[in-house]
């Protein structure tokens, strides 16, 4: 909706992204248009007045409820200035990604432009400037409005939504139904999932629970026990884990070690990935269910890849000031945990073998994945590819490769030896990095 997506699809890791869009409009006597808008403390003012109007706007308030508005000032005041020749370097994700999966229709676009034109005014900024500031934000639209992708939700369900919010005493729950309806009028269906959900929230389950079906079908089965508090001094979780030498050491190290490296089309390989083996002669030690965590931290899951065997139980806590919505859409395990806030967690147990992707249905660039695994030996090769079993019993082993960029896992065999040996698991690159869909499948990269 702005240089960076209120909320959905803020990255706290940006990549590298477009210069803003310059003004065109020659500068009257050689001075930038960053400088005939008074610099950067004037910019400053203006985005602190346009956040404001925009995010009390009743027309399209409900974007920003899940917004840190100090960082959304930050990351405009840097977009301003550097699209209007100032000093500063933005650096904000580009506006197709950020605005990805948001399904933003014209009417949000052109309250956009309106509070900014009310901002404008209120300054007293002179008519070619504004002219020129205005001009800078037109080509963005195509880039944040989409509306081609968009099919609006069944007319009679949402009618039933109208009827019950019309019976609804409290007033912000009623808005929310109200705004839902609309959302799903539009196509926004996703959109129109959060305002309910905020809603229900807000009225209660039960009170709601006769339309519950026209927002959540065709999402994953919702997860629905109390959420677990969880102390605000929680340390944070590492980047990865999963190691079956690590979570069960044997008493007495075996003979054979395997060193290794995982490749893709011959090259080093990026991106989260496993190796697994199973003995080919016997079943192998079997490995005990664990309990673990992966947080949501700084608008990204920890760790993003783990492994663990079947029957274990994840918690997903929230330390985050604002909420995630947290899901998967494997076939594996689907699920959808719902919205909670800081502070607050709920569980999964994962009780089949296989590899869950999981995201968050409000922050569209946040993505990791659970390898569930029944073999008895496993781990997470670094972010080179490399691996190391230091412990495993001489004989031939079964064995299976996934990485994020292969799509399926690899099967191959490997004959271990008393001793240290090696190996190269080359796998074909096959699946494109994209960012998950939301929660009812629907893509959010275009």
């Amino acid at each position: 909706m702005t240089p960076t997506d209120p909320v959905t699809n803020t990255d706290p890791n940006p990549t590298a992204s477009p210069t803003p869009t310059p003004t065109t409009t020659p500068p009257a006597k050689g001075k930038s248009l960053y400088d005939r808008l008074g610099g950067k403390d004037a910019i400053t003012a203006v985005v602190d007045d346009f956040v404001n109007r925009t995010t009390s706007d009743p027309s399209i308030k409900h974007r920003f409820f899940n917004t840190d508005a100090a960082n959304l000032k930050k990351l405009l005041v840097e977009f301003v200035c550097e699209a209007t020749g100032g000093p500063c370097k933005y650096t904000g994700r580009d506006m197709e990604s950020s605005h990805a999966g948001m399904d933003l229709v014209d009417e949000e676009f052109t309250a956009l432009v309106t509070n900014l034109v009310g901002t404008l005014d209120k300054f007293k900024v002179p008519e070619k400037e504004k002219g020129e500031l205005l001009g800078a934000l037109g080509p963005l639209k195509p880039m944040m409005v989409k509306p081609e992708k968009l099919k609006p939700m069944d007319a009679k369900k949402l009618a039933a939504v109208t009827k019950l919010a019309a019976t609804v005493k409290d007033p912000e729950g009623q808005e929310l139904l109200n705004f839902a309806v609309t959302a799903g009028t539009r196509g926004q269906r996703n959109y129109a999932e959060q305002l309910f959900t905020r809603a229900e929230m807000k009225l209660g389950p039960k009170a709601v629970a006769a339309v519950a079906k026209t927002f959540r079908e065709g999402a994953p089965t919702r997860v629905n026990t109390e959420v677990k508090k969880m102390p605000a001094d929680s340390k944070p979780q590492p980047a990865s884990i999963g190691s079956s030498e690590a979570d069960e050491p044997d008493a007495k190290p075996a003979k054979g070690a395997l060193t290794g490296m995982l490749t893709l089309d011959g090259k080093p390989s990026t991106g989260k990935g496993v190796v697994m083996l199973w003995p080919k002669a016997g079943k192998g030690k079997k490995r005990v269910a664990k309990t673990r965590v992966i947080e949501q931290r700084d608008k990204m899951f920890a760790p993003q890849v783990m492994a663990v065997p079947v029957g274990s139980t994840v918690s997903f806590p929230n330390f985050d000031p604002i909420f995630h919505n947290v899901f998967s859409l494997s076939k594996v395990k689907p699920f959808d945990l719902g919205m909670y806030k800081n502070g607050e967690s709920r569980d999964v147990k994962l009780d089949k073998p296989g590899i869950v992707r999981l995201g968050c249905n409000l922050h569209a660039a946040m993505s990791a994945w659970v390898i569930v695994v029944d073999a008895p030996h496993y781990v997470i090769p670094d972010a080179s590819g490399k691996f190391e079993f230091k412990s495993l019993a001489p004989g031939k082993y079964k064995v299976q490769a996934w990485n994020e960029r292969s799509g399926e896992p690899t099967t191959s065999e490997i004959e271990v030896k008393e001793g240290p040996n090696e190996t190269k698991l080359d796998l074909k690159a096959g699946a494109t990095a994209t960012i998950s869909p939301d929660k009812f499948g629907t893509a959010r990269d275009k």
